[in-house]
């Protein structure tokens, strides 16, 4: 059993790794990393810090499909708490008091464990949560320096300054404002003395990753993530797929093989058993006879439309059947390319490859004069859209002659 943390303002990784010497550290979670296969089965994630506002944060259905998986989560003292609270009745284990204020409904705002924090590791907090200051306050009236009538005026009136400003020196102004001096003096001597006196996303943090190290596999419950048709939808599909190490190689098949539609017809056969009875069901008797035919065969693919789950070694051992060793090193070289097009023009990015000019490759591309949303559709893209963004990553290398295309020079910016 690896215990996996996703820390990083809420505690300093070298308190965690001077107790626990042997846990697997990552920085705050974002979109995508519970998609990890690093996470086997057995493992344990504690889920501390993650990213918002101008990243995508984690989502509940990546959680959901961890434990499915087998990997036992945990969550804790900021976004970790949050999502132990929402998914506590499918099995995410919360540890810790800012957990407990979310699941009694005692806090119910994002911004109580919200913090500016710096972009690079080690990820230092720059702000002071509301949780903290929840603490001290708290602390201050078991010392009997505030009356109990007066926490909720203060917490008020600090909640009112915006969390990206909520700066040290400006929580003790608001607390010598609204507190008075004692209560200010008392503040600044205990941080004085102890700079983690009412950190309690840090005790929260080292409690958790406590809690995982006691845990034990062969006790650990079965989680209850639910029935399949809860959550288990094509877009839970498609956002495991994009973080699949195999994406680019069976994009890279579906967009360059010349030989792929007949290699997603075999797929769908894989994937849709009794394919002439559900066709049957769905578009009438003639149905029957369509896998018959190439036009049919045409009708069906866009008929059943899947998305591929890259998590099954039946889907994957179809879509890269007809890799070769040649294909798996032009992905390699595309991929570079575009990082390294992109590393000198920092300015620019995929995106800005019309969708008009990835329609004029993919046409070059395919070679062929079959209108392209009937070509994509056979590749097993839903659109020509979708079949343009999936080429983008690609295009650079295109463009460069990597694969069998023309000698060009991109111009995306």
């Amino acid at each position: 059993m690896r215990v996996h943390v996703y820390v990083g303002p809420s505690c300093p990784l070298a308190a965690l790794t001077r107790r626990h010497p042997d846990l697997v550290p990552h920085g705050p979670a974002r979109h995508g990393d519970l998609f990890d296969q690093g996470l086997r089965p057995g493992d344990v994630a504690v889920i501390i810090d993650g990213v918002y506002h101008h990243q995508l944060a984690l989502r509940h259905k990546e959680i959901l499909d961890a434990m499915a998986r087998g990997v036992t989560v945990l969550g804790a003292a900021s976004i970790g708490a949050l999502r132990a609270a929402e998914l506590g009745g499918h099995g995410m284990v919360g540890v810790g008091a800012i957990h407990g204020w979310y699941r009694d409904g005692i806090l119910d705002g994002d911004d109580e464990v919200a913090v500016a924090q710096r972009a690079e590791p080690p990820y230092d907090a720059v702000t002071v949560p509301m949780v903290n200051v929840r603490a001290a306050l708290s602390a201050a009236v078991l010392a009997g320096v505030l009356d109990p009538v007066e926490v909720n005026p203060i917490l008020d009136r600090t909640r009112r300054v915006y969390y990206p400003t909520r700066s040290a020196q400006r929580v003790l102004e608001v607390l010598r404002a609204a507190g008075g001096p004692g209560l200010s003096r008392w503040y600044e001597q205990r941080l004085a003395a102890d700079p983690y006196a009412f950190d309690q996303k840090r005790r929260d943090t080292l409690d958790a990753v406590d809690a995982a190290h006691r845990l034990s596999p062969q006790g650990l419950a079965e989680p209850d993530v639910g029935d399949d048709r809860d959550w288990r939808t094509e877009f839970h599909r498609r956002w495991r797929n994009h973080f699949h190490a195999d994406r680019h190689r069976v994009t890279y098949q579906q967009l360059f093989h010349p030989d792929f539609p007949q290699t997603w017809w075999r797929f769908l056969l894989v994937a849709q058993p009794g394919l002439r009875e559900r066709a049957e069901a769905l578009a009438g008797p003639a149905a029957r006879r369509w896998p018959d035919t190439t036009a049919g065969r045409d009708r069906l693919a866009a008929l059943f439309g899947l998305e591929p789950d890259l998590d099954d070694p039946r889907h994957r051992a179809v879509l890269l059947s007809g890799e070769s060793q040649t294909d798996r090193a032009a992905v390699r070289d595309c991929l570079r390319r575009t990082a390294e097009h992109l590393h000198r023009r920092p300015e620019r990015r995929l995106t800005a490859i019309s969708e008009d000019t990835c329609r004029r490759l993919l046409a070059d591309a395919w070679r062929t004069g079959r209108d392209l949303d009937r070509e994509a559709v056979r590749r097993g893209f839903p659109s020509v859209r979708r079949a343009a963004t999936a080429l983008r990553p690609f295009a650079i290398g295109y463009l460069q002659g990597v694969t069998a295309g023309p000698q060009e020079v991109l111009r995306c910016g």
